[in-house]
C-alpha cells in the first residue's frame, strides 16, 4: 500500500518537472519568447514605477508609439506604460481596449488594438502591459516628439 506522503511527494516532483519545462519553453524556431524584450530606459531614467493603477481613476489613454501608452488620470496624474515588446499596429491614431476582472489595470493585463473599419471596430493585436511610471506633462511632450 502506498502512503499519502509518497503520493504527495511524487506529485510535487512531477509538478516541479513540468514547471521547469514551462520556464524553458521556446518558440518553434528554438528562440526564447523574451527574445525582443528590451530594458525600459524610461523607467531607468525616471525611477520608481507601479504595477497597477485604479480603473476608476483613468480619464483617458494616449497612444504615443508602438510601445508607449500614457494614462491620463483624474486629478492630473500621468503614467507612462512601456510595453515589454512592440505591439503590432499600435499607433497614435489607434484606439485600444483593455479588460480586467479587477478594479485595477496591472502590468500583467493585456490591451487590444482596435481597427476602425468605418462601420465599427475589429480587434487587432493583443499585447501585454508593462509597469506604470509616473511622469509629468513635460515628459509627455518629450515622448510625443
Amino acid at each position: 500500500m502506498i502512503s499519502n506522503t509518497w503520493l504527495v511527494a511524487a506529485g510535487l516532483v512531477a509538478l516541479l518537472s513540468l514547471s521547469g519545462c514551462a520556464a524553458t519553453a521556446t518558440d518553434g524556431d528554438g528562440s526564447s519568447d523574451d527574445r525582443d524584450a528590451e530594458p525600459d530606459p524610461l523607467e531607468e531614467l525616471l525611477g520608481g514605477s507601479r504595477n497597477c493603477v485604479q480603473l476608476n481613476r483613468i480619464a483617458r489613454t494616449e497612444v504615443v508609439d508602438e510601445r508607449t501608452i500614457v494614462f491620463h488620470m483624474n486629478g492630473g496624474d500621468l503614467y507612462a506604460n512601456r510595453l515589454p515588446r512592440r505591439c503590432p499596429g499600435l499607433r497614435r491614431d489607434k484606439t485600444i481596449m483593455y479588460k480586467t476582472s479587477m478594479n485595477q489595470l496591472c502590468n500583467v493585463d493585456l490591451i487590444t488594438v482596435l481597427d476602425d473599419m468605418g462601420f465599427g471596430f475589429t480587434r487587432g493585436a493583443t499585447c501585454g502591459l508593462g509597469s506604470f511610471v509616473p511622469i509629468n506633462a513635460g515628459t509627455v511632450e518629450l515622448l510625443r516628439e
